[in-house]
């Protein structure tokens, strides 16, 4: 009975995590600015963007993002492994904050999320594991880096976004004489765009390691074998694209539908900046919020124009921001004490 048990919980983690791949494919938003200019027809636009996110979330499902989510974060005191119930726990807590977040119309991330339950979940289980030490449950060094990296990463692209807008301004943009020439280099930015676009989509593959963490922390502590990760972390690739393809092109849509009048040579700049901060970050295994980022450097942009900027909606996104993740923690941290005043450990 207990095998049968362990056996069906695996399947569930398994269904979940694919379903959590599907869920970064309907919410990924990357492609409205490529709609938006017209370069492709929408279906087409949804195939090619599809391929390029499943692709990323395959090539990189060897170690990068989601070695640090299903392994290295941890420390030496839990030998690198979670329980299937901490990863249920982790799964329901992060799904459950992201449902209630998109129900009461706050924009979340669903990495800070994951990460903090899984510091919620890990901190519950050292309590009520005999003999376990808080001091050696993470990797400190490395959860040090990933929360950094969230503070680093958006302040990074807003700064690249000012920088790039700054010098095309200067050398190109600045040097284009009679409507003529500046429609040519539009349409030129056209095809520029479309290469950033596919490029940032599969650095947010890669970078979206939440699915293929939990997969891995199945194969660390032996519920799957290794074949079946590499055959799941497939089914995650192609799962991104179906949600790409069948969710997300209601979000791609309405946004591309205010991004008509962005001119192409602004869209790519925010694109190629935002690609740069998650290859970077991906290359050194660190999971961070494609949405912040992108936000980020839509501001840069703003900053570089001398728009204004709405500091108070700002202020509001920053505030969501810094509470995922000590509510997150919380959330999974309860989730697992429930389960383990049941035996469920």
């Amino acid at each position: 009975m207990a095998d049968e048990l362990t056996a069906i919980l695996v399947i569930i983690l398994v269904i979940m995590a694919i379903g959590l791949a599907f869920s970064i494919g309907a919410n990924d938003e990357t492609l409205a600015s490529l709609v938006g200019a017209g370069v492709l027809k929408f279906k087409i636009a949804l195939i090619v963007g599809g391929i390029a996110i499943g692709s990323g979330m395959i090539l990189f499902s060897g170690g990068f993002v989601p070695e640090t989510i299903g392994k290295s974060i941890l420390g030496e005191g839990l030998e690198a492994k979670y329980t299937n119930y901490m990863l249920l726990a982790v799964l329901i807590s992060s799904i459950l904050w992201l449902v209630i977040g998109s129900f009461a119309g706050i924009p979340l991330s669903s990495t800070h999320s994951l990460i903090g339950s899984i510091v919620g979940v890990v901190i519950v289980y050292t309590i009520f594991q005999g003999g376990m030490d808080l001091s050696t449950a993470f990797n400190y060094e490395k959860l040090r880096d990933v929360v950094l990296s969230w503070f680093i990463s958006p302040i990074t692209g807003l700064l690249i976004t000012y920088i790039l807008f700054k010098i095309s301004a200067k050398f190109l943009l600045s040097r284009l004489k009679g409507l003529n020439q500046i429609e040519k280099s539009e349409k030129t930015f056209k095809w520029l765009l479309f290469i950033a676009v596919i490029f940032a989509e599969i650095w947010v593959g890669a970078n979206s390691g939440e699915a293929l963490g939990i997969l891995l922390g199945l194969r660390e502590n032996s519920s799957i074998t290794n074949g079946q990760y590499i055959t799941f972390a497939i089914f995650c690739g192609i799962f991104s694209f179906v949600g790409i393809y069948f969710a997300a092109r209601y979000v791609i849509r309405n946004l591309a539908s205010h991004m008509i009048n962005t001119r192409p040579s602004e869209g790519f700049i925010i694109q190629m900046s935002s690609a740069i901060i998650l290859m970077i970050a991906t290359l050194l295994a660190l999971p961070i919020s494609h949405s912040h980022v992108i936000v980020f450097c839509i501001i840069g942009m703003s900053i570089a124009q001398k728009k204004e900027i709405d500091l108070k909606g700002l202020g509001k996104m920053g505030l969501y921001w810094v509470l995922t993740f000590p509510i997150a923690a919380l959330l999974a941290g309860s989730i697992y004490l429930g389960l383990s005043s049941f035996g469920f450990l």
